[in-house]
């Protein structure tokens, strides 16, 4: 019995990936999306993309990565990519997920050589272009209104706890999504572009205040990439997850991404605030010197940056320094400047600024490390009484990282017996249970 042979398929060569090309080339294979981003090595929610988006390029290690699977397909397999091919066929769409993939394929941009007319057009057809711009299925005012709601969720974001202003960011978040899937002009697309990065980043903040770090990053990572497909401030995403890698212990990931966002960034309170995340990290990394000379670049930043309401997620005043001040300060051991920092915060408050419960309770722990460096126990209690009482839906993450920090000092021998300190030892670690079990946001 002899067996039959297929006739090879003619190799094939694509010049260059489309996620059109790629989605036939799943089609052919008679794989799903599941399936298909297994056999590739990328994530199923850039095959879901391609999908959608057939006109979006790959990035090169991608197109690199079809290419291989296009030559290792079964005959069979490419006869019927062939096909699709000469058919001009397109995948059925599906919805992406609702964070994209930052480091897939981005949308691509037409050659000049496109965009220019190769002849005269006819009157109507111009008419026709013109009314293009004019005539879209959104209009700007819905534009400006996701906007303005992003903006006031930002400024909400000092003043309510995480989980409720997160229930409210994503929801927005989709909405800017399903218009993007609509038909809009190109400015209105980079608008909608600009919008999405800043409720990443601030879904990526809130998200860090509750403890989700790996999913934070990952929104901070698609926020940066919006604001560069934007074209618009990449320091908001920078910041956030300079603060993110910080609690994920990359401390030299977070200097380094805090100052290339400080380089970056326009003349806005995120400067200032990107120099002082540059010197905390730096100081946690035992690089004084460094820690310093960011802390002394975010005073000078400060002295030009007109100041806004104190209370916005993007925010950087006064008492917020005093807070990253002290932090740098306690790393190195400077009992005297961290008291000193709580002295500039206090002043501030006297003043009128702002009191944020996060940064009021950093600042009254920190002093109360600092009276113990000094040796003086009942100042370190009286500083910190006050911070038991606050709620627990207020006792952000980096609140209960201070009060954990203080809580191990005082396990040090040296304390063994003093009065009081084992108390407050008992109180702390409550008051951290408490915040675990219903762990909202309020301020890094």
């Amino acid at each position: 019995m002899s067996a039959t042979t297929d006739r090879p398929a003619r190799a094939q060569v694509i010049e260059l990936w489309t996620g059109g090309d790629a989605d036939q080339l799943r089609q052919s294979l008679r794989m799903t999306n599941e399936s298909f981003a297994e056999y590739l090595g990328v994530a199923v929610r850039t095959v879901a993309c391609w999908r959608k988006q057939p006109e979006i390029i790959p990035r090169p290690a991608i197109q690199e990565t079809l290419d291989a699977a296009l030559e290792r397909a079964p005959d069979r397999a490419r006869s019927q990519f062939a096909l699709l091919a000469e058919r001009g066929g397109r995948a059925d769409r599906a919805d992406c997920p609702g964070v994209p993939d930052p480091h897939a394929s981005v949308p691509a941009a037409p050659s000049a050589a496109q965009a220019i007319p190769g002849q005269r057009l006819p009157a109507d057809d111009i008419d026709d272009l013109l009314a293009h711009l004019t005539v879209t299925s959104i209009g700007e005012d819905a534009i400006q209104q996701i906007g303005q709601a992003a903006i006031c969720l930002a400024e909400s974001h000092t003043q309510a706890p995480a989980r409720r202003l997160l229930s409210q960011v994503m929801p927005l978040h989709q909405r800017v999504r399903s218009l993007l899937e609509g038909r809009l002009r190109l400015s209105q697309q980079r608008e909608l572009y600009r919008i999405e990065s800043l409720l990443l980043s601030h879904a990526c903040l809130l998200l860090g205040d509750l403890n989700e770090n790996d999913l934070a990053e990952r929104y901070g990572m698609a926020g940066l990439a919006f604001a560069r497909e934007a074209k618009s401030d990449e320091a908001v995403a920078m910041t956030v997850l300079a603060k993110t890698f910080r609690w994920q212990k990359r401390l030299t990931e977070s200097m380094d991404m805090a100052r290339r966002g400080f380089a970056c960034s326009p003349d806005a309170p995120i400067r200032v605030q990107l120099a002082s995340q540059e010197a905390n990290a730096a100081a946690l990394l035992g690089d004084a010197a460094r820690a310093r000379e960011a802390l002394a670049r975010a005073e000078r930043a400060a002295e030009s940056v007109t100041p806004d309401s104190g209370l916005s997620a993007w925010s950087f005043p006064v008492t917020r320094r005093a807070v990253f001040a002290q932090s740098v300060a306690t790393q190195l051991g400077d009992a005297d400047a961290m008291l000193e920092a709580a002295s500039v915060a206090d002043a501030a408050w006297s003043a009128g600024a702002p009191k944020v419960s996060a940064n009021w309770a950093q600042i009254r722990v920190g002093a109360g490390i600092a009276h113990l460096l000094n040796g003086s126990l009942d100042g370190a209690v009286a500083e910190v009484e006050p911070v038991l009482a606050l709620p627990s839906s207020m006792r952000v993450a980096t609140v209960t990282a201070y009060t954990e920090r203080l809580r191990r000092r005082l396990e040090h021998p040296r304390y063994n017996g003093a009065a009081g300190i084992r108390e407050l030892g008992v109180r702390l670690a409550q008051f951290n249970a408490d915040a675990l079990s219903d762990l909202e946001s309020q301020e890094d």
